[in-house]
């Protein structure tokens, strides 16, 4: 992990409830329920003056420079008190779905930052938690069609129970290429997401999106297996806009929350694995394991 600094309590997709303020602190209160922004920012650097905190070029976050989530009490830094990085979560949403308000915030930015809209065909690649939210989001966000790939059958047969998708493609033993280009008529996707941390699925997302396709490489790499060779005529020819996505800010939390208080994101099928902090070596195995989609723990 970047920036990760040692000894560290981990846990960085946290919920809780307010047990103490500072003396100084008055618009927060002891019982409030809240969901917490991870990341903390200098608020002076170009980018914080964009309102790209999440870009900040000395930013830090809870659970690499600041003890994490995975305890019964976290101390939340002033720095980030004061940042309003505590957002308030409304009584109808449960702890459980709320901690998954930090992935799917960045899980939108992504979508922002594609644009996702009415009309689009829109490729995932990687059937995971993340591949699911994004799936999510880009129906609640009205593109027309939904192509879900995954090189493990399982976890496909999850996603197919979870989310509303209209073709899923085993891509260990299927063309994804072939399928959509079929689908589209020989056109390609308009949107391509990649979910997954995978060199291969990001130059595959080049060569099956449509001409001004959007490509977002939402998975990061392995730090010591980062690098791919892709045919950048595919980029230039086609006039393909290929970009990131890396964290979230404190704006597209809250959005996240008001969605999730609608009653427009479904969580409960992706958090039925809940553990006690004593069971954290059950918890990390059935993690490790793939059988569950999120696991969560319970201080």
């Amino acid at each position: 992990m970047h920036g990760l600094v040692l000894p560290r309590t981990l846990g960085h997709e946290i919920t809780g409830v307010i047990a103490e303020v500072g003396s100084e602190v008055d618009w927060y209160s002891v019982g409030q329920r809240v969901a917490i922004n991870v990341n903390i920012f200098c608020g002076e650097c170009y980018y914080c003056r964009s309102g790209l905190h999440n870009l900040c070029d000395a930013k830090e976050s809870i659970s690499y420079q600041y003890d994490g989530g995975f305890a019964e009490y976290l101390r939340v830094p002033g720095r980030s008190v004061r940042q309003g990085g505590l957002i308030s979560l409304p009584d109808n949403v449960d702890f459980c779905s709320g901690s998954l308000v930090e992935p799917f915030s960045c899980v939108l930015n992504g979508q922002e930052l594609s644009n996702t809209g009415p009309g689009d065909t829109v490729v995932i690649i990687g059937a995971g938690p993340v591949g699911i939210m994004h799936a999510q989001l880009a129906r609640i966000r009205g593109v027309a069609k939904i192509i879900l790939a995954d090189i493990l059958n399982a976890r496909l047969t999850t996603a197919a129970g979870v989310v509303d998708t209209d073709l899923l493609v085993d891509s260990s033993v299927t063309d994804l290429r072939g399928v959509v280009l079929r689908y589209t008529k020989g056109r390609g996707a308009d949107v391509v997401i990649v979910a997954a941390p995978s060199g291969e699925a990001q130059i595959q997302a080049l060569n099956i999106a449509a001409k001004r396709g959007r490509v977002n490489f939402f998975g990061g790499l392995p730090k010591n297996n980062s690098t791919i060779a892709i045919d950048s005529n595919t980029i230039h020819y086609r006039e393909l806009f290929v970009h990131g996505t890396s964290d979230c800010t404190g704006e597209h939390m809250k959005k996240v929350v008001d969605l999730l208080s609608a009653g427009r994101l479904e969580c409960g099928s992706m958090t039925g694995e809940t553990y006690s902090l004593q069971e954290y070596e059950r918890a990390f195995n059935t993690a490790r394991s793939g059988s569950a989609l999120k696991v969560i723990f319970l201080p």
